[in-house]
């Protein structure tokens, strides 16, 4: 579906935006040039990290969010996309990700706009223009999603507490046995995910534990894993 600006200034169609991308698949870093004619695409790297070792200050970093092999640390998703905002060039996130939770968390995390892997090369280039003019740019493909990023501020975090207990629990942990783990007693960690239940009763009504750590993004190296750990350029 094509990527809609949705706010900001007008483009400048003459303009040719100055891209950096970020995509651990090859043949897309091969060919983005030429996939995007409209576009100066000034340098591409498979990782975040490598791009963080000589930021080129650019327009738009179009940047895949799953860049790591399970199990692997560093910098994708959420973490990623904070880190490339913070080098002051706008994010596009360049993805197959649907969940809108996690898209939403990414979004919280820096990123100006969202453009599908599905999406043709020219609603792509259409959406790189759109962030270089300082616009917003979601996806008719995710319905909802506007209104989740207005009610993000509302919406409370789990912990990082909260999390590991969660996480337990989505696996058949005991109380008992988390509770050990994490120095707390068990009817602690009860209450812990108690306090999950309230907040998402409504998913869990008819999913499980496993399900709602999936659908949150927030599972052992997922795109808003709060828990993994940032692995340091070299």
């Amino acid at each position: 579906m094509t990527p809609v600006p949705v706010s900001g200034p007008d483009e400048c169609p003459g303009a040719r935006p100055r891209v950096v991308c970020i995509d651990d698949d090859t043949p897309i870093r091969e060919a983005v040039q030429h996939l995007l004619p409209g576009v100066d695409v000034v340098a591409v790297h498979p990782r975040v990290e490598t791009y963080l070792a000589d930021p080129v200050p650019v327009d738009v970093v179009l940047l895949d969010l799953l860049l790591l092999e399970t199990g692997e640390a560093g910098l994708q998703g959420a973490r990623g996309v904070a880190a490339v905002a913070a080098t002051g060039s706008k994010v596009l996130i360049y993805t197959n990700e649907r969940r809108r939770e996690v898209l939403a968390g990414c979004f919280a995390a820096g990123a100006h706009g969202i453009a599908h892997k599905s999406d043709t090369m020219s609603a792509t280039e259409q959406a790189v223009r759109a962030v270089a003019a300082g616009r917003l740019v979601l996806t008719t493909a995710l319905a909802g999603l506007a209104e989740l990023l207005a009610r993000r501020g509302e919406l409370r975090p789990l912990s990082p507490r909260k999390v590991e207990v969660l996480r337990g629990r989505a696996r058949g942990e005991s109380y008992k046995s988390i509770g050990a783990r994490l120095f707390i007693a068990p009817a602690t960690a009860e209450e812990y995910m108690s306090e999950v239940s309230r907040t998402f009763a409504g998913f869990l009504g008819a999913h499980s534990a496993a399900d709602l750590e999936r659908h949150l993004g927030i599972g052992p190296g997922d795109l808003l894993d709060p828990l993994r750990p940032r692995s340091v350029p070299s």
